[in-house]
């Protein structure tokens, strides 16, 4: 009977064990799947200068700051919250969610996704002010983007950011030549690998959301 206990005990902390690591790997796995925060590189690590993508104009840009001890990111998001994107998910039926892409806009803007346009160039960047279940089924799947985590640097996330619309076309460092130096463009890598990269901060302040069309579970990126 002895032995029975013991077995019994086991057994319970066997399964207690269990579930408390599959709920702890869950809690990661999710907070993991969200993408929010200033999507930045830098220009020049020793000066510290940076560009941030900002999406608050008709044609998306790379904002440039130069931080310093007494200016972070953290102060570049609290001063300027609408550079702080989020990245969601699309409608489930669509056919961006077909080919796992995710919609990228302004977290605080009510509406403000990005798409990727065709004309005159191909991958120019521009704002649709569609609602969230119409920019999931906008054109040619022009505002479905692919997020290729590459690496982590400090604690953040690296991605190569890929068009759904345009595969093998990427967020690059590079405005357009013809149409503005400082423009988001999306120009063509054989790899993620190869593409340029940007990383997330994600900032200690809270933003509110500004989408109010939006579903709750569609502000992860898994």
């Amino acid at each position: 009977m002895k032995s029975l206990k013991i077995n019994y005990f086991l057994i319970a902390l066997l399964l207690f064990t269990f579930i408390s690591g599959c709920k702890e790997e869950d809690d990661i796995n999710f907070s993991s799947k969200t993408i929010e925060g200033l999507l930045y590189y830098y220009t020049n690590e020793a000066t510290k200068q940076i560009r941030v993508v900002d999406m608050n104009l008709n044609a998306p840009f790379r904002r440039s700051y130069t931080l310093s001890d007494d200016y972070t990111l953290e102060n570049v998001a609290q001063d300027r919250d609408y550079l702080v994107i989020k990245v969601y998910r699309p409608s489930t039926t669509s056919a961006v969610a077909t080919a796992k892409g995710k919609l990228i806009k302004s977290k605080v803007l009510e509406n403000n996704w990005l798409f990727v346009a065709n004309n005159p160039f191909v991958g120019l960047t521009g704002i649709t002010e569609e609602s969230w279940s119409e920019t999931s089924d906008f054109s040619n799947n022009a505002s479905g983007f692919i997020f290729h985590k590459v690496e982590e640097i400090n604690g953040e996330e690296v991605y190569a950011i890929e068009s759904v619309a345009y595969p093998g076309r990427y967020f690059s460092h590079q405005g357009h030549p013809i149409q503005g130096a400082n423009l988001l463009f999306l120009d063509e890598y054989p790899s993620p690998q190869d593409a340029p990269k940007f990383r997330l901060y994600k900032p200690k302040a809270t933003f509110l959301e500004g989408a109010t069309d939006v579903p709750v579970d569609a502000g992860f990126a898994g």
